[in-house]
């Protein structure tokens, strides 16, 4: 089985919470297997509903026939439904392929070297807008707030391709997110208690206020 541990602790997951094995018969039926990782993933953990669906959202089983694609596997979906992600077809006999991108388009994109690593980046993504303490609003800063934040604060070991790059930052009980956006950054963070958001959000804006070009927004 998968290691989802780093997982379990992000969101206090302590008991499994996925979806009946024979759910995914659909998906084993069309396509003949899924990747080791994936079907773990959905039978430990598929059914947690701020884990897969606080911002963007896991498909759900009885939702698969919705996504049906001949080249790829579809099963992750952006918040408005603008984008999806999913596994080459080739690939699906491996256990823990590369994920792609696709915006409703022709061309996919790799977006992860593994579905580890896109599940991994997706659950801090997602905590940091279900933590009980967020800043809501994505503010835009610059390289200099960047360096300073990768200084001042751990990395979670999370980074990913996701969303045209995305790093993440903190302490447990804590989320930075830095997300790639055009020329610079957007910054939106989150923590399990209002004392610990209050210091991370002064030091976030000491940080910004002293960058030059950040901006709280």
């Amino acid at each position: 089985m998968t290691d989802f541990a780093a997982i379990r602790n992000l969101f206090h997951i302590t008991e499994s919470c996925g979806f009946d094995v024979k759910e995914l018969q659909s998906w084993i039926s069309r396509y003949g297997s899924i990747p080791e990782v994936l079907k773990d993933y959905y039978l430990e953990l598929g059914a947690h509903p701020q884990l897969n669906g606080s911002q963007d959202f896991l498909i759900k089983p009885k939702d698969f026939h919705q996504y049906e694609n001949d080249d790829y596997l579809i099963f992750y979906l952006e918040n408005q439904g603008t984008c999806v992600w999913g596994i080459r077809r080739e690939d699906l006999a491996a256990s823990n392929p590369p994920v792609y991108e696709n915006y409703r388009k022709e061309k996919w994109y790799q977006t992860s070297e593994s579905l580890t690593e896109f599940l991994h980046a997706m659950a801090y993504f997602q905590a940091v807008i279900s933590m009980e303490f967020c800043n809501e609003e994505y503010w835009q800063i610059d390289e200099q707030v960047v360096e300073g934040i990768k200084m001042m604060f751990s990395s979670k070991q999370a980074d990913s391709g996701l969303y045209t790059g995305v790093q993440f930052y903190g302490q447990a009980g804590e989320v930075i997110v830095v997300m790639n956006n055009r020329d610079g950054y957007l910054l939106m963070f989150s923590a399990e208690d209002e004392q610990r958001f209050d210091a991370l959000h002064a030091t976030l804006l000491r940080l910004v206020d002293g960058g030059g070009r950040g901006e709280a927004g």
